[in-house]
């Protein structure tokens, strides 16, 4: 049975997911965070970015998580820079249309480098669905996120 994983950023704030769909998602997060470049990056931007760099690969089954709390720490210019990243991610994932067909989905699992990792699709992603959850954390981030049990439920 596929894991489910909370994220959060302040406290009894945040939501649950499947953790296969958050690796996808990730995928997109990963992609935007190297368009906008990460030479000469902060410790803690770079930090971010690993989480979900290793989010993606799918090391993180079963232990999933995102430090926002540590790396960002609540100082405003931090949540804005991530904030711009979340938001190119959204623009990566409309790129794809209305939904991501599981050739591409099984395709996208070739990152993984831990083959005990990989996910078999079986039926499609719908992209505005994944929005929303990159639109949640944009509101966590805006402290506009009150929700603590929130359960992110995806269209089949």
């Amino acid at each position: 049975m596929p894991s489910t994983t909370y994220i959060s950023y302040e406290e009894n704030k945040g939501f649950w997911i499947r953790e296969f769909k958050f690796e996808i998602i990730s995928t997109f997060i990963v992609n935007a965070f190297e368009q906008i470049g990460l030479k000469d990056k902060p410790e803690w931007y770079l930090g971010i970015y690993e989480d979900f760099d290793e989010i993606m690969k799918g090391h993180l089954q079963r232990v999933m998580f995102v430090l926002f709390d540590d790396y960002l720490a609540f100082i405003p210019e931090r949540e804005s820079e991530i904030i711009e990243v979340f938001e190119l991610a959204k623009k990566l994932i409309q790129d794809e249309g209305e939904k991501l067909l599981p050739e591409k989905l099984n395709k996208m699992q070739d990152i993984k480098d831990w083959p005990q990792t990989q996910v078999e699709w079986t039926g499609p992603l719908y992209t505005d669905d994944m929005i929303h959850v990159v639109d949640i954390m944009i509101k966590m981030l805006k402290k506009e996120w009150n929700d603590g049990d929130y359960k992110v439920e995806f269209k089949y």
